[in-house]
């Protein structure tokens, strides 16, 4: 039976058994000037710009890596697995706790080279309590001392404070570090703690008295749950809620962050500050690395939380003079490149000073944040021409669309779909690429189309009024998701001034309109479009922050050919024209108690085509299709359908279930000539219900239909 006792988080760390610290003196454990203006200077890191390995490459290798990870994870010994590199070629990595071990496993996989890497156990021991971290003043640094002041068994913890934040749907300015250190409860293990738990710097170890409580930084916000039962694991993260005046955006030691994410990549330098190593220079020797976290701690200050894996993890080694990347008391440092970057968040180390941190992009993504060096005050904005003519540029200063992308985690929620939807450049890698790739078609490519089929931009299958409006608001949302996350600006910040009149923005902006992509008032979506684009207006056309600048715009000859369009009947429905193209009836007036509601469309059923099943209750000819989702048609709600004012002898019909399954509900064919038809029926909250409009005996022309309930 193998034991699971590879690989320990920085839990919490620098555990103390508060009992017997009380009163001692502790030494401040800053890095010091002269060694940091040797190993930190931002000046003097050597630090390539792009990766050395191409996407395809990584791609292949990855592959070999799935292909062999279970057994060679089930070889005793064995810590982990990942991509690396021998000799400056990609290598499968595979990370052991002896010699022994590395002669169990194999040199060569599918022709890639494998590298054994021994590093003894990777763990969270104890903090012994000889290392310290000082108190800093209002607002404070990055990079230091924090966490929660609960103790667990007579002990208490110390992290890192990570990244300075922004909360995408509140605006609330805040921090990120690890679960472990500041949602730890008081059994000492991840998400016990409660929500609204007060944060400290420093933490309750380096607090004075040793196990007491600090200066209040802020309060626990949300924690992403870790899964020890076996499931996969990306990170290991909360939020802390926080103000502007208390948490700064200097990381100490290495200076101000910068709101980009960079993708981490073999041989990329990288620096970190942290709570016991302070700052330090380390070298990535292995992406997309599988491990076993033990986040049990043994006497005096046991606990038994358990053993979680965690997937696509990044590992990085010291490089002289620096002799660890992450030590106890380390966990939820900042990791980034010589620019500043944002690469990682640490939450791990092993015997030999190599450290293991989640991609920042994944962290941003699952605690739904952006990073918010600037302060909350600021006004600037673009429009989204400006976005979508800055796509990207191979110079990192600039600001363009696919940094912006890249800031929030490579993934955008628009509420009707979440980029990216699929691998768009056949890297076999589902990124921010394919994010970008697919957010240019909402520009670049024509709203009057959806529905691709197999990944091709060719089908030209005529989308709707909901699909056009859908698509037209997806442009705006872009653009202010760009505004927010890259140049900083909150809603509520900014003012639309227009002839004289100020509207002000609700600081939910995005996520009201996420709300309105999502739904089917096509009315509703509009306005919130209009709304959007008056916000992205708002701004001051001043220079930006955080260094970037405004570089040459791009043509629709370079963006365009690489628009991908994302949409499909089921999130961006054609005309109703086909039961999967069935329009949806909606009612943005209707009330829970079913007030009197009104749906009305007319169709020229002239391009439509003999689609539907034939009616019961005569011989059908072309069809129109609507249909009542559950949402709507509610468990007893009652519709009534007419088709009257149509220029042809109509027919009504109503099935239920599926597009490939349907049942008839009933028909109407009662009137002759163009009098037209009506029909009641009930839904039943479960089935959806389709409503086909069509000419009796084969007859068309222009049909209006009107559906109302009750």
């Amino acid at each position: 039976m193998k034991v699971f006792n590879r690989v320990r988080v920085l839990h919490s760390i620098a555990r103390v058994a508060g009992i017997h610290w009380g009163g001692r003196t502790f030494v401040p454990a800053i890095c010091a000037l002269a060694a940091f203006a040797v190993v930190c200077e931002r000046n003097a890191c050597a630090q390539s710009s792009t990766p050395f390995q191409n996407e395809a490459e990584v791609a292949k290798a990855m592959a070999v890596q799935n292909a062999y990870q279970a057994p060679i994870l089930a070889t005793e010994g064995v810590q982990g697995i990942g991509i690396g590199e021998t000799n400056g070629a990609l290598a499968i990595l595979v990370l052991v706790d002896n010699t022994n071990s590395a002669a169990q496993v194999p040199p060569i996989l599918d022709n890639l080279p494998v590298n054994v890497r021994v590093v003894g156990s990777i763990h969270a021991v104890p903090c012994a309590g000889n290392i310290s971290s000082n108190a800093f003043p209002l607002p404070v640094p990055l990079g230091v001392s924090g966490g929660n002041a609960l103790l667990f068994g007579g002990c208490c913890a110390s992290g890192t404070i990570g990244f300075k934040v922004r909360d995408n749907t509140t605006g609330f300015i805040g921090w990120i570090s690890n679960n472990h250190v500041v949602g730890h409860g008081t059994d000492g293990c991840p998400s016990t703690a409660p929500i609204g738990t007060v944060e400290y710097q420093p933490g309750s170890v380096d607090a004075t008295p040793t196990c007491g409580t600090a200066q209040n930084i802020g309060t626990l916000s949300r924690v992403i749950p870790i899964d020890f039962s076996g499931g996969d694991n990306v990170v290991d993260a909360g939020f802390v809620q926080s103000t502007d005046l208390a948490i700064s955006s200097d990381i100490l030691n290495l200076g101000p962050q910068v709101n980009n994410v960079v993708p981490a990549f073999v041989g990329q330098v990288v620096r970190k500050n942290g709570r016991t190593s302070d700052c330090t220079e380390g070298t990535v020797v292995g992406i997309n690395m599988t491990i076993d976290v033990n986040y049990s701690e043994s006497a005096p200050c046991a606990t038994t939380c358990g053993t979680a894996t965690f997937t696509n993890q990044i590992m990085y080694s010291p490089t002289a003079p620096s002799t660890a990347m992450s030590e106890p008391g380390d966990s939820g440092s900042p990791v980034v490149d010589a620019n500043n970057n944002a690469v990682a968040l640490n939450f791990a180390g092993d015997d030999l000073g190599n450290g293991y941190g989640n991609p920042i992009g994944s962290v941003l993504s699952a605690l739904n944040v952006s990073l918010a060096s600037s302060t909350s005050t600021q006004v600037i904005t673009r429009t989204s021409r400006f976005w979508f003519t800055h796509g990207y540029s191979s110079d990192t200063n600039c600001a363009t669309l696919l940094k912006a992308l890249q800031l929030n985690g490579g993934a955008l929620n628009l509420g009707f779909v979440t980029l990216p939807t699929a691998n768009e450049n056949a890297d076999n890698v589902i990124d921010a690429n394919d994010a970008f790739m697919e957010a240019l078609s909402f520009y670049w490519r024509s709203q009057g189309k959806t529905g691709e089929i197999g990944g091709t931009q060719n089908a030209k299958l005529k989308g709707s009024s909901l699909c056009k409006a859908r698509k037209q608001l997806a442009v705006e949302l872009i653009a202010a998701s760009a505004n927010v996350g890259l140049l900083g600006t909150w809603p509520p910040n900014a003012t639309y001034t227009n002839q004289g009149t100020v509207a002000n923005f609700p600081a939910d902006l995005i996520s009201q309109a996420q709300a309105a992509g999502a739904g089917f008032d096509v009315v509703a979506i509009r306005a919130m479009t209009a709304l959007l684009k008056k916000f992205n207006s708002s701004g001051l056309a001043n220079d930006f922050p955080n260094g970037l600048v405004e570089c040459t715009a791009q043509s629709s000859k370079m963006l365009k050919p690489i628009a991908r369009d994302p949409t499909t009947q089921a999130t961006c429905p054609g005309v109703n024209n086909s039961c999967d193209a069935a329009a949806t009836v909606w009612f943005p007036n209707s009330s829970d108690q079913f007030a009197a509601a009104v749906f009305k469309q007319t169709v020229s059923l002239g391009a439509y085509t003999n689609n539907m099943p034939a009616p019961t209750c005569n011989t059908g000819g072309r069809d129109a299709v609507w249909k009542v989702i559950p949402s709507v048609g509610t468990n007893g709600r009652q519709f009534t359908v007419y088709s009257s004012g149509s220029n042809f002898n109509t027919m009504l019909a109503v099935w239920s279930g599926t597009c490939d399954s349907l049942i008839p509900v009933t028909c109407a064919d009662q009137s002759l000539g163009n009098g037209g038809e009506i029909l009641t029926f009930t839904t039943d909250g479960f089935n959806t219900f389709y409503i086909v409009g069509e000419g009796a005996t084969g007859q068309y022309g222009k049909m209006k239909i009107k559906i109302t309930s009750p």
